[in-house]
């Protein structure tokens, strides 16, 4: 099932060209400082980048508060968003890694930026098919500056959705731990990724599926264990304490797989979305279901249900 190509409400505009204003008098510059200046406008002037940035970074090196700093700061930024969008264009996650670097050099509180980098390694490599980790790091790296300029009040210029965009991040950094076999902090993460938006179809029918193989290894390990013990004992009138001890493992780890899978569910049902996985989803939760109550599942559907009103579109 391809549920992470929605997203919900997430939206995200990144304006990465700025239009810039040559500084009209140089009546404050000194001479020699003028001179460096006109040399940067003459290289510009007769379309030659290279020596241009290489013209603009010797002025800033030499006059940092001078007359033209600020405009040439800026004006410096325009080809490394160049280079930061081409990346994106081309889908080279290490190219857009070096030149999303490079801009946050210039603009460390660059939230645009900051985002678009763990956005985009989650769209060409966390969430590929098959997946590919080898920008783990990064991506967590990237999604962590991003929350926290976040939650401290940052946005981004045009259609942005607070909300959404937590959701996301943290989705990110649980798809990592899931593949570093941290099992605790990806249940940890995926959880806090469907609080952050509750509503968020894309995301959350993903954590939930996510979530739900996490929980299924524990379980099936309880039930290995519970079984291993002889017939007869299993069955006796009264099970010895180390049975009834297994046996209650059985029933705690059955829990959140049960509410994992039962969200699902009750989420693709109120959506109308993901009919065969919902339905494959739905007779094993029925399996797990009938042992956790003793092959009684009279109680599934009334779940689902109550469940599936939470989840209905917000009219």
């Amino acid at each position: 099932m391809k549920l992470f190509r929605a997203v919900g409400r997430f939206a995200l505009t990144v304006a990465l060209s700025f239009a810039f204003s040559a500084p009209t008098s140089a009546q404050e510059a000194s001479a020699e400082e003028g001179l460096a200046y006109q040399a940067w406008h003459a290289a510009n002037s007769q379309n030659m980048p290279e020596k241009a940035i290489e013209l603009a970074r010797a002025y800033l090196d030499k006059y940092p508060s001078g007359q033209y700093a600020a405009y040439l700061k800026s004006w410096l930024i325009v080809p490394k968003q160049q280079a930061f969008s081409a990346a994106i264009q081309a889908k080279d996650t290490a190219l857009m890694i070096k030149a999303g670097r490079e801009l946050l050099a210039v603009e460390p509180e660059n939230l645009a930026v900051v985002y678009s980098v763990a956005f985009n390694l989650r769209r060409f490599e966390l969430a590929a098919s098959p997946a590919n980790f080898s920008h783990g790091a990064e991506a967590v790296e990237f999604a962590d500056a991003a929350i926290k300029m976040i939650e401290a009040g940052k946005t981004i210029e045009g259609k942005f959705d607070k909300d959404a965009s937590l959701a996301l991040l943290y989705q990110i950094q649980a798809l990592v731990a899931n593949n570093a076999k941290k099992s605790k902090e990806a249940i940890d993460l995926f959880t806090r990724s469907n609080d952050s938006d509750p509503d968020n179809l894309g995301i959350v029918a993903n954590n939930l599926l996510a979530l739900a193989s996490l929980y299924r290894e524990p379980y099936g390990a309880a039930v290995q264990a519970y079984q291993a013990f002889p017939d007869a004992d299993r069955q006796a009138a009264e099970p010895s304490a180390e049975v009834k001890a297994a046996l209650n493992v059985v029933y705690a780890t059955a829990d959140p797989l049960i509410d994992a899978w039962a969200r699902f569910v009750a989420l693709a049902r109120a959506r109308n979305v993901a009919a065969e996985t919902r339905d494959q989803v739905l007779a094993s939760v029925k399996t797990v279901y009938s042992t956790r109550f003793a092959g009684d599942v009279s109680g599934l559907e009334p779940l689902i249900e109550k469940l599936q009103a939470e989840y209905a579109p917000k009219p």
